[in-house]
Formats: structure tokens, sequence, C-alpha cells
């Protein structure tokens, strides 16, 4: 075969299918018309959206059917929380794309597919029709309501279903099983870590807490496939649960991806290498997926990041040096990754070595996309597809409409959006103020950005420096014609616009800064250049907005990251 005959391969990750119309035992779907659909303000407080998913999902697949690509890689957290319902759907929606379009998936497990060996409860909140919410629940609820899951209100409905657990490894497998997790008969070849054998029982390793004193058996669900001839997708299971000694529970996979791998999942290290190896002496094209990023996603920021911001959530994940120079080492030059919902590129080079890590946006946050690979002779050239424009559904829409009635909660022009990628922009900017800006950012700081406009941030640079907690002072005392909405002058606009801005590039990249409107785009040049040309003292008003811009154009200006060209050979990266 030659390279031009590979056929592309559309990656998905983060899909987090929430099936509305699926089974989970809420009686209140009765009266919605057979839904079960998730709060408005949980998606409004939460890193993703819920019940726009499965409509994303069938969007993006019938997009791929439409192109005639016949093999697509989800790269984990394919399912809400690992649901057995919600694994069940997915599993009749994969069916149903395979024998109607002859789609073969190829999946990965992510951190909310699957908990360790035994699995734990999931418990979630539904709409009823008049705006209220109840909950549906696996953790077992005695008829009074006692004891109740962490978190939930005594006044609130509480239902037990089963179908809301979320089971461990293998169980949590089995439903999907065909999807690349076990050998099938259309595969040239197939193998694990431990050798040719998918019985689960055969692919055990020893997982070992961090003191040593505590050692559990825990399935491998790694697995090299080759669809085509010449093709071998590596597909590594990079989850990392770790026991917990004196208890039964497991440390979560969330926070450890591949810095963890090094540590608690040698085997799966050594057998990289060894494939790797292989397919140089075979003569086989090798591009490796998980769901955890191998290199930082965020432009290389996160040094300048914590700085900023202190230690976030975020930056935790990101994967240190030594994981891409394993890689590297392995032979490895591309890799696919999900878990932080970021559309980004990044590279490393070791002498003559390269390896670059294509971050892939999730379907439920912004910006909403999928990418396409496809291999030619000593290239790898990547197309990143947007779902913007899918319609909202409209029977969603009004039970949004019933919460917000009833609630009069606030989500930042999610509930009138009416174009998916309005509704996951409104998103993102809601979540800079409403989460972002009280969790992560310093006090002050947070306190300059509401106060300011982004005229004011323009006319600080000029002023005195001044201690950052002084910044507020020092802002005019009138705020009568502040605008604190998405639109108008930017001089204008609140610096909290700025902030949501900050965030579409901090995640989308070029997508990202796709959805900035020009006119802003050159009022943020003038920040720049009024900011960026000269050292401020730490701990000023000046020097924090400096190092917010200095992020932010980062973001901007980082490696091509929506349609591109790879060169496997010299890492090289061109925008096409």
């Amino acid at each position: 075969m030659s390279f031009k005959e590979f056929p592309p391969i559309a990656v998905i990750a983060d899909a987090h299918i929430h099936d509305p119309a699926a089974d989970f035992g809420f009686p209140g779907a009765v009266q919605t018309g057979g839904l079960s659909v998730r709060p408005l303000a949980e998606a409004a407080r939460s890193t993703r959206v819920f019940n726009e998913s499965l409509q994303a999902f069938r969007t993006a697949l019938d997009d791929v059917a439409s192109r005639g690509i016949r093999h697509v890689v989800l790269l984990g957290d394919y399912t809400d929380d690992g649901q057995v319902a919600t694994t069940s759907a997915v599993a009749v929606i994969l069916k149903d794309y395979g024998e109607r379009h002859g789609i073969a998936f190829f999946a990965l497990p992510g951190n909310h597919d699957i908990f360790a060996d035994a699995g734990r409860h999931r418990t979630k909140r539904f709409l009823e029709a008049d705006g209220s919410s109840a909950v549906v629940t696996s953790h077992p609820v005695t008829p009074s309501g006692a004891p109740l899951p962490p978190g939930i209100p005594r006044d609130i409905p509480v239902t037990v279903s089963p179908g809301m657990f979320c089971p461990g490894y293998p169980d949590g497998l089995m439903a999907v099983a065909e999807h690349g997790y076990f050998p099938q008969p259309s595969y040239l070849h197939w193998e694990t870590p431990f050798g040719l054998q998918g019985d689960s029982e055969k692919r055990m390793f020893t997982a070992i807490s961090s003191s040593g004193a505590t050692r559990r058996p825990l399935v491998e669900a790694s697995y090299l496939v080759e669809p085509v001839d010449g093709l071998w997708l590596l597909m590594i299971d990079a989850n990392v649960f770790v026991p917990i000694d004196g208890s039964d529970d497991w440390v979560d996979s969330t926070s450890a991806g591949w810095n963890a791998m090094l540590l608690h999942k040698r085997h799966v290290i050594d057998w990289m290498a060894d494939v790797g190896v292989r397919a140089t002496r075979l003569g086989k094209r090798l591009v490796a997926f998980s769901h955890y990023p191998a290199l930082d996603p965020l432009d290389g920021t996160r040094a300048a990041e914590i700085a900023l911001l202190g230690p976030t959530a975020t930056s935790g994940r990101i994967p240190g040096d030594a994981v891409g120079e394993a890689f590297i080492a392995a032979g490895i030059p591309l890799h696919f990754s999900g878990h932080l919902h970021v559309n980004d590129t990044a590279r490393m080079r070791r002498g003559e070595g390269s390896f670059v890590n294509v971050a892939v946006p999730s379907l439920v946050g912004f910006p909403p996309a999928y990418k396409i690979l496809t291999l030619r002779e000593g290239t790898a050239e990547i197309e990143t597809v947007s779902l913007s424009d899918m319609p909202m559904d409209g029977a969603i829409a009004a039970l949004y409409a019933a919460e917000v009635g009833r609630t009069g909660v606030k989500t930042g022009g999610m509930a009138e959006a009416t174009r998916y990628g309005d509704f996951l922009s409104a998103h993102i900017g809601h979540l800079a103020w409403r989460r972002h800006l009280k969790r992560e950012w310093p006090s002050a700081l947070g306190a300059l950005l509401r106060a300011a406009t982004l005229g004011d941030l323009a006319r600080l640079a000029a002023r005195p420096v001044a201690p950052i907690e002084d910044a507020v002072a020092m802002l005019p005392v009138a705020r009568d014609r502040m605008n604190t909405s998405d639109e108008g002058a930017p001089e204008t606009l609140s610096a909290i616009a700025f902030l949501g801005d900050w965030y579409r590039l901090r995640m989308g990249s070029d997508l990202g800064l796709a959805s900035v409107s020009s006119r802003r785009v050159r009022f943020y040049d003038k920040l720049s250049a009024f900011y960026l040309a000269q050292p401020w003292p730490p701990g000023s008003a000046q020097g924090g907005i400096a190092a917010m811009l200095s992020l932010f154009e980062a973001y901007r200006h980082g490696l091509p990251s929506k349609d591109f060209r790879i060169d496997l050979q010299t890492g090289d990266i061109t925008a096409c």
C-alpha cells in the first residue's frame, strides 16, 4: 500500500454523551416528553454542557459519514459519567453508524467513562416540566431519604436507579467491547502490552499505592490495532488509578495523566518503545492516541500561568518534559489527546527527534469541533471541523425557559442562543467571571477586572505605577456609562469582556481567535503595545495586566491549530 492510500481518520474527543431520551429511571420524564434533561444552571457552572452532547455527537458523525470517512477514534470521555444507561446508549449509536455507514470506531477510556475495579455511584439532577428539579442516583437511599448522597438537599425528590452506576474495569468496557477494546475478525493485527490475547484475565497488571504497601490487580485497556494494511493505531489507556492504603478506594485519575503513567504504568511505557521499534522495522505508519495530553497544550505557558494565577487544576494536569521525551525515545512522532477540552498544537524537539501533540477540543465546550487526520508520505495533515452552526434543540430550550422562569438563574446569554457556537461562546464567557475569576484569579486583579472598562485598562498603562491593591481606587468614579454587554465600542466594554476573550483563546487558539471581532482584536493589539513594551514591577497593577496580555498573545500566536501539515521527519508545522 502506498502512503497516499491510507484512509482519513476522524478524531473525536470528550463527546461526554448524555442521551436525554435514555431511561435513567427519572419519573419526571413522563411530563417532559420522555426527556431527562440536566438543569441549565448546572451547565452554567460546569466546564461542559450536557443536554446538547448527543446532538453534537450525531452532527459530527453525520459530517464524518458525508465525507466518506470510515475510521473514527474516540479519545475518551465518550460518556457523560460512565453511567450504565449512558454507555448502553453510546453503544447503540456506534452500532447504528457502523451498520448504516460502515464506520469502524476505536475507543479509549477517559476519566469519566470508568472507575478503577469496582466502579462508583453517580448522582444527577434532572429538570421537571415546571422548571424544578429532581435527583436520580445509584446510591442506596432509604424511603425516608437518609442517607442521601453528598450535596443533595433533603427537600428534593430522589429516585434510585442502577442505570446511574459507573462500573469499573473490565465491566465498564463491555458495552463497547467491539470498538477496539477486544480483537475483531476485521483487524489485521491487534495486541495489548501483554500479548495477542484479549481476555481480561490475560491483560492484568498490579496497581501499587504510592507507599508500595497496597497492591491490587487491574485490567489494562491499552491496545495496538492495524485496521488497514500498514497503519498502526496505538491506543493508550492513560487512566491511572492508584490504590489508597487502608481503604478499598482509589485515587481518581482526573489529575494524574501522563506524569503518573511514567510512575505507575511502566509496562505501557516499555510496550510503547517496543511498538515503535517494530513499526520502524516493519514499515508501519504509527500514530498514538490517549485521553490525556503528552505535551503542554496551552502553548507552553504553564510557568507563566502559575506566576499569574498560582497553581490551578489545569496547570496541575500539564505533563512534564519527561513525557514528551519518552515518546521521542519510543520513536512515536504524533499523538492526539483530549481531556482538557483545548484546541491546540504542541511540539517538542530533542536532538534529531521531534514529537507533536495535537489537542482535540471537546464537542461540549468552546470551541466545539473534531479533527480529521490524513497521513501522506512523510507528513500528517490535520483538518479541524467546527460544529458551531448546529441549531439548538427546541424541546430542550423550552425546558430551559421553564427553569429560568422559575428560578431566575443567570446564564450569560446561554438560554437565548439559537446556534450551538453562540451557546458555547456565551457559556465560556459566563464561566470566565462566574467560576474562573472567583476560583483561580488573585482577588485584587479580579476586583480590577470587575471594576474597569477596557478604556480604563488602556489609560492605566500611562498612569504612575501602583500596587494592584490600589488599582480600583485609581479608576474614574462614574460608572454609569460602562457597557456590561458583550457588544459595542471596545473601550466602553467591561474588562470582563476581555477576560471572556482571554479564555476563548486559551481554550480555542486559532478557533478562539476567529470568534473575537476584528474591532476588539485591534483594541487588544493596542493594549499589548502599551503593556508589553516595558517591564513592570512585580505586584503592580500594570504588571498584572501585562502578565495577562502576555499569556493572551501566547495563546494567539501559538503553532497552527486549525488546518495544518506536520513534517513527521523534522517536526516542522505549517498552516494549510
